[in-house]
């Protein structure tokens, strides 16, 4: 396994390679080592250069609590156990992947930022990390009807063309992923311990040689079961999906409700949740806190996605959540005229409206249709308005909302500013949009 000097360096800062460690040999957590890389990037350094240079003089002007320099030489200086678990890795036909590597998740960058992880482990195709699918998470101790019902949609999904993401535990995650393998489905499987023993089980290695599976794990591939690991993946299953499907859950308990709620509050994807009867069933309570019900139909999985992947222009409206949709227009005054969005691939507006079709909210179909004509800026100037109608919001926010990149977002702004449209607040530093009505209506003039 050939690792750039920058993937050595990352791989020691943050791996744990098993041994005991005292304070000063454990390796970054992942918010520990966000802060350290922004550090580094600000200060114009790469890790790979911590392997070589001096480290009192690069990092003099480093000062953190917990991270002390001591503890990063200490990191660097495990060399010689980092090769030895390499090359038992790589026997075991196992694969790294850094953030700045090109086949790392660009799902779990653009969603998760600085909080994505530093290091994945994996085995099988990598091309399955950046396919999306859906997620469907559930109990370990599911019941039977639970379980077949979960195989029935892994299958479902695997039939319809959808690559299906979970967890790899025993109960609801596996059945998901067996159903869609053994229906020639793809899947992913993000493991919360023991990769290393997984990638060379029988009941997995075939669909791995086919490149029908990748299984990945942020934490080492030898790591036995933590809880803390398996609350915290969570969010990476979400995270490389495009909808999620929760089976069963118990309130207030478990990784699957915690992950549930992490994915209502923070919004990465459609979450859906089987209906169930059960008397300590959670999924009526994530349903009253924003989740919706599964439909009892499966043959059409596609509704699962909402509007972003039955809409035409399905990259577009997938990577651009500036382009607001149909679900999350604000109702407009009564007086205000109501008409429906006409499909943005269609010539004559429809009569009904278009699940999917790409609005702006107060802008009727006509002038909707005419998105397109326009540019990315103007569109951004659209969105902008409407977020920033009832508060100011900082420049962090207004990038997480349209999952934009904070230069890109600074820039419109900038350009906003200089035309009189945005007004900059201070302490701290906000913006918010100037004259919403005018401003709407004079992205349509003719």
């Amino acid at each position: 396994m050939n690792l750039t000097p920058q993937a050595q360096a990352v791989m020691l800062l943050t791996v744990s390679f098993g041994k005991s460690e005292s304070h000063d040999g454990k390796p970054f957590s992942n918010s520990e080592w966000a802060k350290f890389a922004i550090w580094l990037k600000d200060h114009g350094l790469e890790p790979a250069v911590l392997l070589k240079g001096d480290l009192d003089s690069l990092l003099a002007g480093w000062v953190d609590r917990t991270v002390s320099i001591a503890r990063i030489r200490a990191l660097l200086g495990r060399g010689a156990a980092l090769g030895l678990a390499l090359e038992k890795w790589q026997r075991a036909g196992l694969w790294v992947l850094t953030r700045s590597d090109q086949e790392y998740p660009e799902r779990l960058k653009r969603r998760l930022r600085s909080e994505s992880p530093a290091v994945l482990f994996g085995c099988g195709n990598k091309a399955l990390l950046n396919t999306g699918g859906i997620a469907v998470v559930g109990s370990r101790d599911a019941d039977e009807e639970d379980l077949s019902y979960t195989e029935r949609l892994g299958a479902e999904a695997a039939a319809q063309g959808y690559s299906l993401v979970s967890g790899g535990a025993r109960g609801v995650d596996q059945s998901a992923m067996l159903g869609a393998l053994v229906r020639q489905g793809t899947a992913v499987g993000v493991l919360a311990d023991s990769l290393l023993r997984s990638a060379t089980s029988s009941k997995y290695r075939k669909h791995i040689m086919s490149g029908d599976l990748a299984l990945i794990s942020p934490f080492n591939p030898e790591a036995g079961f933590n809880v803390g690991h398996a609350m915290s993946r969570n969010r990476y299953i979400y995270c490389l999906a495009d909808a999620a499907v929760v089976i069963s859950s118990t309130r207030d308990k478990g990784g699957t409700w915690n992950g549930a709620i992490e994915d209502i509050r923070a919004g990465w994807v459609p979450l859906w949740v089987k209906p169930s009867n059960g008397r300590n069933s959670g999924n009526r309570e994530l349903a009253q806190l924003g989740a919706n019900w599964l439909p009892e139909d499966l043959a059409s999985l596609s509704k699962l996605f909402g509007e972003t992947h039955s809409a035409p222009s399905r990259i577009l409206s997938n990577e651009l959540p500036l382009l607001a949709r149909d679900d999350e227009r604000q109702a407009g005054s009564e007086n205000e005229r109501k008409t429906e969005p006409s499909p943005i691939t269609e010539s004559q507006p429809s009569s009904e409206p278009s699940v999917g079709a790409i609005v702006i909210p107060g802008v009727s179909a006509p002038e909707s249709s005419a998105l397109f004509d326009l540019g990315f800026y103007t569109i951004f100037l659209a969105r902008f308005f409407e977020l920033t109608s009832g508060a100011p919001m900082t420049v962090e926010d207004i990038a997480e909302r349209l999952e934009l990149e904070k230069a890109q977002v600074n820039a419109w702004l900038k350009k906003a500013g200089d035309e009189g449209k945005v007004s900059k607040l201070t302490k701290p530093v906000r913006y918010q949009g100037n004259h919403k009505g005018q401003a709407q209506a004079a992205l349509f003039e003719r």
